[in-house]
């Protein structure tokens, strides 16, 4: 059995207390881990919160890891998983390829280093279709708003606030990544395969290319 990464299994609460000198920075068993940042101002309020998933923590199950792992829950503004303890957060060392699955959520997330619009970027995906040709993920973004100033001195600004962002959806192939197609055209392209025959699953099964059902559908045809 593998070392769960971080501090994820049993009797970890004491090895967090071991310091390093900087008080965001923790160090247990040769691992380094790093607590989560806070709002330093109490007169910061930020209306909602950065989590896609609710801010509760939830079991979670890595394929040949210890069983005993930490409650997590996907600060998705951070793109950080998240673990508690005591009164402190911490964010999960991004250890590559490492999927970690939500049962509860029915979600899997994926900790990659992939290339999209000439820029390298190590986060977490969402795994929609998991193939060795062509795998579809979801990107789940948070962005953290400025309130709106108050026109008049009987009123107050409005706080800063989360807003989720509109998930982009990725298509890889051998580590590379592609923008989900817009269209017939655009997919015949990416997927490498005969026009006239995709048009008609499209059209025979309603692909519309915006839903995500839909989406995993032309990943399941395209993959045969």
């Amino acid at each position: 059995m593998k070392k769960i990464f971080l501090i994820l299994f049993c009797g970890a609460v004491s090895a967090v207390n071991a310091q390093m000198g900087n008080e965001n920075v923790s160090y247990s068993n040769g691992i380094f881990y790093t607590r989560a940042n806070r709002p330093t101002n109490k007169e910061n309020v930020i209306d909602g919160n950065p989590y896609i998933n609710g801010d509760k923590f939830n079991k979670v199950v890595i394929h040949g890891y210890n069983k005993n792992i930490q409650d997590l829950r996907y600060n998705a503004y951070e793109d950080e998983m998240e673990f508690k303890m005591g009164e402190d957060l911490y964010y999960v060392n991004k250890t590559n390829d490492i999927k970690i699955q939500f049962p509860a959520l029915n979600k899997i997330y994926e900790s990659l280093t992939y290339t999209y619009d000439g820029k390298t970027k190590a986060g977490y995906l969402v795994v929609l279709a998991d193939n060795p040709k062509f795998s579809l993920y979801k990107r789940e973004r948070v962005e953290l708003l400025k309130g709106e100033k108050s026109p008049n001195a009987f009123t107050k600004d409005a706080n800063d606030y989360y807003a989720k962002d509109k998930d982009l959806y990725l298509v890889a192939r051998d580590k590379t990544f592609y923008k989900f197609p817009k269209n017939i055209n655009d997919a015949a392209g990416i997927f490498s395969v005969d026009k006239k025959e995709l048009e008609n699953f499209v059209k025979s099964n309603k692909i519309n290319f915006g839903k995500e059902p839909d989406m995993i559908k032309l990943m399941e045809f395209v993959n045969k």
